[in-house]
């Protein structure tokens, strides 16, 4: 099937891998953060944080397009209309997925590990490497798939964002709008392209949590 796509087609393919790689490469760091902090923190501020965190997903994707180009009008001009910007507004309406699955996973570990941890001179970040990432490995993994396949569909923030250019910021939902709209083209060949993307990340995902569990069962024995 991926033999019927045309040179475009493909252009957009790379594309939509490169954008979402990206977008789950910038936010992977301070989700793991903010999930952390959200787990274990008793600040007066967490459901301010917690509800702006929120917000992305729940809006109407165009709103956040038509905020994110105000801003890179009046911070980053030269960042609109790029594949950068398709990258800036995957990473934002993709986070909260991320942050949510891997507070729920945070929250089920038992706080008083890492407690004793530190008391025993281990530093925050080995008792996250050490005790926290291999109990959540499940909801990281799991919260880094949804993430990411909200990335590679992501098309109201973009097209309003990164504009539908094609082979500069063409991804595979814009060119599937622009072949069904547009041109009255089959969509079905992207269609199929981006079931089988979908089908080997969910496939990937499920042999790495099982590892994960695997391995987390084995240290406990």
């Amino acid at each position: 099937m991926l033999a019927f796509l045309n040179s475009s087609e493909w252009t957009a393919v790379a594309l939509s891998l490169k954008v979402s790689v990206c977008a789950i490469a910038i936010i992977l760091v301070p989700s793991m953060l903010l999930a952390t902090w959200l787990a274990r923190s008793t600040s007066r501020f967490k459901t301010c944080v917690d509800t702006l965190i929120v917000v992305p997903l729940v809006l109407p994707p165009v709103i956040v397009g038509i905020g994110l180009l105000v801003l890179l009008g009046n911070v980053g001009q030269s960042l609109a209309f790029t594949w950068w910007a398709a990258v800036i507004a995957s990473a934002i309406v993709s986070m909260p997925l991320l942050v949510r699955a891997l507070r729920a996973g945070i929250e089920t570990i038992d706080p008083r590990l890492g407690q004793v941890a530190t008391t025993l001179g281990a530093s925050p970040f080995r008792v996250w490497m050490t005790i926290t990432l291999p109990q959540c490995w499940p909801a990281l993994v799991g919260g880094i798939t949804l993430a990411w396949a909200r990335a590679i569909g992501e098309f109201g923030a973009t097209l309003i964002v990164a504009g539908n250019i094609e082979g500069k910021t063409q991804t595979i939902p814009l060119a599937m709008y622009t072949h069904w709209q547009v041109e009255g083209r089959n969509v079905w060949p992207l269609a199929l392209t981006s079931v089988l993307i979908a089908l080997a990340a969910v496939f990937v995902s499920e042999i790495l949590i099982r590892k994960g569990r695997n391995h987390k069962t084995n240290a406990v024995r």
